[in-house]
């Protein structure tokens, strides 16, 4: 099978840059906006991402200029106490540049997220220098997403793939990826991870390296090498894409030679991620081990007896999970959540319904399992899940589209679509515009003071700059993602799988 580079036309660079300014723009004004260490473990991870640049990778305490270790202050004044504005954080200044012994729960992780993101530390090597590790990282974040999303809406043949899509897109995916934390990469990783290899496994055969190789390579290399269960994650996804493809498609897969290329060098950098957890122990760092097999399957029904918790925290509850977002909010989300897949569920054929319950089960006793067997429990967070959920709204939706029903739907089928085109966007827009307002009152002026108290802290933009670009971005993502397509690729690529 010959190769040849990828050939990307101007209008799909062009429509992937667009994608890209919109989610970088959303990314940017929070991740300017926010206080220092606001985000959950934040100066944790921006201690091991200075200390990972000074080469001091696998280390809970490392040596720091105290300008850094001093990091952890600007988190304990804000923390768990929503009256407190981030005007608290003023006098934590230091001047010092002594080296000092700090501390890190993030210290055993993986370190390549670290290495990146460090690089703001060295430029401006003070509690400032988290500011540009949060951009760096949000670029990494906003370039798989707008990837992920921007081939969804240039290659499938109905609008249900990418409003689906737009669910996983919750306050709380946002926020990670505004903040300093290895999860946001995880989520939009694992996202576009699916996207591409949807197209790769059930696509008809096509020659040369394509988009979707190029995709599933990069997103899946650095999935893996984001958290320690990421491997385990993208591992669960493939199968269940694989059910979908079926066993011609699989055999055919087998002797694709691209198919190798994407899997060697998939294997190799898991393998490094997987060597890196079973040396330095990454997935038991600051959570209690159940001493017993039996403590951790009763681990496993303290998980769900919270899992209301859960659903909330996978929505929006932000800050140091002390900035929720309405419970109606996240009432709405699961109730639109599971109507799509319930309709997805309806229209896909007999296998594919096998594949989006796989997909399911993993992303609902995954989760519980890992917290109990390993954490008692305890220690799980809703934003763990999110990559779960993006895979599985994913699947549930292309194999919808890639199905007979998505050029002849009957009428039923059309207004429930039509219906969800202003519907999920609407909601996409409202959950995240009152959560940013929230967020800014929670911080300008504290949880419970009056709507138009006076602000008692500025970030190191004017707000009203930062609103317009993040609204701005916001607007632009959602006008792009809804808007009329020039031209399809989905025929192209994709072909019903067969029923059995």
């Amino acid at each position: 099978m010959p190769f040849s580079l990828p050939r990307f036309p101007r209008g799909r660079t062009a429509h992937i840059i667009t994608v890209f300014a919109a989610v970088l723009a959303i990314l940017l004004s929070g991740a300017v906006f926010l206080p220092i260490a606001s985000g959950a473990d934040e100066a944790a991870h921006y201690v091991y991402a200075a200390a990972v640049v000074r080469g001091q990778a696998g280390l809970l305490e490392p040596t720091l200029p105290a300008r850094l270790a001093n990091t952890h202050q600007f988190a304990t004044c804000i923390a768990f106490q929503p009256d407190v504005t981030a005007a608290c954080q003023g006098p934590l200044r230091i001047a010092s540049t002594a080296e000092t012994l700090s501390q890190t729960n993030a210290g055993l992780y993986n370190p390549v997220f670290y290495a990146w993101t460090g690089l703001g530390s060295l430029i401006v090597p003070t509690e400032y220098g988290l500011y540009l590790a949060r951009a760096l990282a949000a670029v990494v974040t906003a370039l798989f997403l707008a990837w992920g999303l921007s081939f969804l809406w240039r290659t499938a043949r109905s609008p249900l793939a990418l409003l689906a899509a737009s669910l996983f897109l919750t306050p709380m995916t946002l926020y990670v990826g505004m903040v300093l934390n290895p999860s946001a990469w995880e989520i939009a990783t694992l996202f576009a991870a699916t996207v591409a290899g949807f197209a790769v496994a059930c696509a008809p055969r096509t020659t040369g390296w394509r988009e979707e190789h190029a995709l599933l390579l990069a997103a899946s290399c650095v999935l893996v090498v984001t958290r320690g269960l990421s491997p385990l994650f993208l591992a669960v996804t493939a199968v269940a894409l694989l059910l979908v493809a079926g066993p011609h498609r699989v055999r055919a897969l087998l002797i694709d030679r691209r198919v190798w290329v994407i899997a060697g060098g998939i294997g190799a950098v898991t393998a490094f991620s997987v060597g890196w957890v079973l040396v330095h122990g990454t997935n038991y760092v600051g959570v209690e081990k159940p001493a017993t097999l039996r403590d951790g399957i009763n681990g496993i029904a303290v998980f769900y007896s919270n899992y209301h918790e859960q659903v909330t925290q996978m929505y929006g509850n932000l800050g140091w999970l002390d900035l929720r977002s309405p419970n109606i909010l996240s009432t709405a989300w699961v109730l639109l959540l599971g109507g799509v897949l319930v309709l997805c569920f309806g229209l896909a054929s007999r296998r594919a319904r096998w594949a989006i319950l796989l997909a399911f089960a993993s992303a609902t006793l995954i989760p519980g399992v890992l917290a109990g067997l390993q954490w008692s429990g305890y220690g799980w967070q809703g934003r763990y899940t999110m990559p779960l959920v993006a895979a599985l709204l994913v699947i549930a939706a292309l194999v919808v589209d890639a199905g007979p029903e998505a050029n002849n739907p009957d009428a039923s089928v059309r207004r429930v679509v039509g219906m969800l085109r202003w519907l999920l966007p609407a909601y996409f827009v409202t959950g995240a515009t009152i959560t940013a307002v929230r967020a800014a009152h929670r911080y300008l002026v504290g949880e419970t003071a009056g709507f138009f108290a006076s602000w008692q802290w500025s970030p190191p933009l004017a707000v009203p700059i930062l609103g317009i670009v993040f609204f701005a971005g916001l607007l632009l993502l959602t006008a792009t993602l809804t808007g009329p397509r020039s031209s399809n690729e989905g025929a192209r690529l994709m072909a019903a799988p067969s029923r059995h």
